[in-house]
């Protein structure tokens, strides 16, 4: 039996799951069943990987420091061609070596998780995949909608199949309606949910998301849906099929703008909302991030956010300073002039926080009963947060390539059924031995032909 396909503990285990999915808010739902045990098999095509594993060195704005730039960086050459079912021979080695994946991303969306080769365009492939739904509890896609239906794969289909199973498919549309055959990301999603019209500065369009948020968020319903579908299938002994919209899910990040048209009235705020850093409602001063001393592996400063709801706060954070004159002043006696003032307040704060450190000012502050937190980036939430570390949210990964990574943990601490990390992500076909070989019964030699005629 294969070491990596049997190292389970947790509520979920043996549970396993056929996990179709691709680039982030399909992946994610499974991956969160993995904390607690489940065994999620991962299939990408014979022909080539999962497009994830190519983007090792992939930067979002052409002038962003490169993963070669930065100190202890280092770059993978990798085969995209490579496909193994485990043979320990040498040559199968040096092409693993090849195949470890450096795409942080990856590493990220599939850690824990088994990995197959398979050519679905195939009647051979198909045949299998109907095999694999009857060995699985669950099957997770995010295909277009359609897809698995074009395949001859219909819910009625599978549910002949293994009436027991639940299967998940997410879009970001839905299975029904005029939409139900339109491509989406989480950005798409952001779009037609209305958030993206609610962020932005002011006086400016409207500003979109810099990251996809919804494709985060979308993978957490999921994953939800997922565990609740696999508690039906325990209690009635009959699967169900999952219908789930990404945009439909954006709404529930809508609910203050929701409640403002159906109390008031009111459309979206736009353009005067948001106004950047500051308060809009109610409006409060201070309300800012400010620079500190220090800076990133980048050359990024460092900030603070500080902000004084009452007037006691406020005089707090005077005597922190050091300045309690200013709660005197009349241009700062009041939070109305405060805010009539703020461009003044803020350069004042500002000079103060510039030369200290923004842990200490947060310290400082929140000992004080002021609201201050500092402004992290990627590598301070996992190098630098004391929170975060004294929570272990990112435990380190053993790597044969990449030697020990801190990778995204699970946050949700539970006292009976802890989550755990189930090891590294899987590299390209590497669980082909133990899913076709012992969990489906195929012979080396039947392995070896479906090989050579690119079945898998």
């Amino acid at each position: 039996m294969s070491g990596r396909a049997h190292e389970r503990r947790g509520v979920l285990s043996g549970i396993r799951v056929l996990d179709f999915t691709w680039k982030t808010v399909g992946p994610w739902a499974p991956r969160l069943l993995t904390h607690y045990g489940a065994e999620v098999i991962h299939v990408e095509r014979a022909d080539g990987w999962d497009s994830h594993r190519y983007n090792a060195t992939a930067n979002i704005l052409s002038d962003d420091p490169q993963p070669a730039d930065l100190p202890g960086a280092k770059q993978v050459h990798i085969d995209p061609q490579f496909n193994t079912l485990g043979e320990e021979s040498a040559e199968s080695k040096e092409a693993e070596q090849q195949a470890l994946y450096p795409a942080p991303y990856f590493n990220t969306l599939h850690h824990g998780k088994l990995a197959i080769s398979l050519n679905t365009k195939s009647p051979e492939g198909l045949k299998i995949v109907e095999r694999l739904i009857g060995a699985c509890d669950a099957l997770v896609e995010n295909f277009s909608g359609g897809v698995f239906t074009s395949w001859g794969l219909t819910w009625e289909k599978m549910q002949e199949i293994n009436p027991r199973l639940t299967y998940m498919s997410t879009t970001g549309f839905g299975h029904t309606g005029d939409w139900k055959g339109y491509r989406s990301f989480g950005p798409t999603a952001a779009a037609q949910s209305g958030l993206s019209l609610a962020s932005g500065l002011p006086g400016k369009p409207p500003a979109g998301w810099g990251f996809s948020y919804l494709d985060v968020m979308g993978g957490w319903m999921g994953g939800l849906a997922l565990v609740q579908g696999l508690l039906q299938a325990k209690k009635t002994g009959k699967g169900a099929r999952i219908d789930y919209s990404v945009t439909e899910g954006a709404m529930s990040m809508l609910g203050t703008y929701l409640l403002d048209y159906q109390v008031n009235g009111r459309p979206t705020r736009r353009p005067d909302f948001p106004p950047g850093n500051r308060s809009v409602f109610p409006t409060l001063a201070p309300h800012n991030t400010y620079r500190c001393a220090g800076q990133d592996r980048v050359g990024q400063d460092w900030w603070i956010f500080i902000a004084c709801e009452t007037q006691t706060q406020f005089e707090a954070l005077c005597n922190v300073m050091e300045q309690p004159s200013l709660a005197l002043d009349p241009r700062f006696a009041t939070n109305e002039a405060r805010v009539a003032n703020q461009d003044e307040l803020d350069i004042i704060i500002g000079r103060w926080a510039r030369p200290r450190r923004r842990y200490a000012i947060m310290r400082q502050c929140q000992a004080a009963g002021i609201i201050a937190a500092p402004v992290q980036s990627a590598e301070d939430r996992v190098e630098y947060d004391p929170q975060l570390q004294h929570r272990q949210l990112h435990p380190i990964i053993e790597h044969p390539e990449l030697g020990d990574v801190p990778n995204e943990g699970y946050p949700v601490k539970m006292s009976r059924t802890p989550a755990f990390v189930h090891g590294r992500a899987p590299t390209y076909a590497e669980d082909n031995r133990y899913v076709y070989g012992e969990l489906l019964g195929m012979s080396d030699e039947e392995m070896h032909s479906l090989r050579e005629r690119g079945v898998i």
